[in-house]
């Protein structure tokens, strides 16, 4: 069968093989991605897109398994990709030399093997990125991005209506440029309410005044990552959230800097910090993870969690366990959460074979939720995950 290489120079990874997985969902192909990641070149060796099986790969690889509704492969050396089988699309960045490189040896080995070989280029004209033929510059398809930065049809309508205001803790630019899933799944949560989204963002590492920016805010979200300087930030924004009673969400290290909030301005623990960004913290919120044989672990992949019956998660999911794509080291220290319990917090998800916490929540509180994992890597259009639409359904009040 026939390998489709599509071209597509871009400095943007949340962009990068965005168009390719459009294309080869489209044709019911196979997106297979290179094992040459970034080649050491800036955000795009900033990989946290999560592979099932249990892998990082390139963020806009997500488009493909938004798109298709299957998991994406495993990355592949190119000297493999001609013996695959089926019809193959492999997206090329022409802003990696290294992907360059790689176009001259697939075609060389695919000439070899006797594989035929279409070649895609990808153009952007007024925010609009079309795909043409290289041969004959046919279009194939084109595609824009819509507020929540997901690719949509060109004549695609944005509903109306009175905006949800919802802030983000983190850089809009690593947000919206490096790991698009969180916009995105938001905008999925809000096309299922039928309500648009004032999607506000502010950096954690500029020390704002919580109480006066969340003032105007219906809803905050911390998000996952692994920058130590946000956590702070991210503390103090969900303490201030716990005042004003703010609907909150946490994904990943929200979850951790929520928790380690509750211990803090509920508890008055305020010694409390995650292990990772204070090492010398006297009482830790989040300890390093460790298998059965006191090894450290990272716990990588699609995961099972068990839901606690009775809780808020639990009712909004309607199932009794639920997976959820994980990439994390660190888990609730055990021996903090009695502490926590007794001031209201509730265990309402645990590691399916283990007792680690794996979601929490206030059932005091309008909505203040947070899971371990990655449940916005799990969302798609028209099947929001259950956690942000129930977010959004908690600020509108139904």
């Amino acid at each position: 069968m026939t390998l489709l290489l599509v071209r597509h120079a871009t400095l943007l990874p949340a962009l990068d093989g965005m168009i390719a997985g459009m294309f080869a969902a489209a044709r019911g192909a196979t997106l297979v991605s290179l094992t040459s990641g970034g080649a050491g070149h800036g955000r795009f060796d900033c990989m946290q897109h999560v592979l099932a099986h249990g892998e990082l790969a390139p963020n806009g690889l997500i488009w493909a398994e938004r798109a298709s509704g299957r998991a994406v492969p495993p990355p592949v050396d190119r000297g493999a990709v001609v013996r695959l089988p089926g019809t193959v699309v492999v997206p090329l960045n022409p802003a990696l030399p290294a992907h360059e490189e790689a176009q001259a040896r697939l075609l060389a080995t695919a000439a070899r093997a006797g594989r035929p070989v279409e070649l895609f280029v990808v153009s952007e004209v007024d925010d609009v990125y079309i795909l043409r033929t290289a041969t004959d510059e046919s279009v194939v398809g084109h595609w824009r991005l819509d507020a929540y930065g997901r690719p949509v049809a060109a004549d695609a309508v944005t509903p109306g209506g009175e905006a949800l205001r919802v802030l983000l803790v983190g850089p809009e630019d690593h947000q919206r440029e490096v790991y698009p899933a969180t916009i995105a799944a938001l905008g999925d949560a809000a096309d299922a309410l039928g309500v648009p989204l004032d999607l506000r963002f502010i950096d954690p590492r500029e020390e704002p005044d919580w109480d006066r920016v969340l003032r105007d805010a219906d809803g905050l979200i911390l998000p996952g990552g692994s920058d130590m300087e946000q956590v702070r930030g991210q503390i103090d924004a969900a303490r201030a959230a716990i005042r004003r009673d703010l609907p909150t969400v946490g994904l990943c290290l929200g979850m951790q800097t929520m928790a380690t909030a509750v211990a803090q301005e509920i508890c008055g623990l305020n010694d409390v910090n995650l292990a990772e960004a204070d090492p010398d913290a006297q009482t830790k919120s989040f300890v390093r993870l460790h298998d059965e044989h006191d090894r450290p672990l990272h716990r990588l992949g699609l995961q099972s969690c068990r839901l606690t019956p009775g809780s808020r998660l639990a009712a909004l999911a309607g199932v009794e366990s639920l997976d959820v794509l994980c990439n994390h080291r660190f888990v609730l220290d055990p021996a903090l959460e009695p502490r926590l319990v007794e001031a209201g917090l509730v265990v309402c998800a645990r590691q399916a074979g283990n007792d680690h916490a794996d979601a929490i929540e206030v059932p005091a509180l309008r909505f203040f939720l947070a899971m371990q994992g990655h449940p916005e890597l799990s969302s798609r259009p028209g099947a929001p995950h259950p956690l942000l639409a129930g977010f959004l359904a908690a600020i509108r009040g139904v």
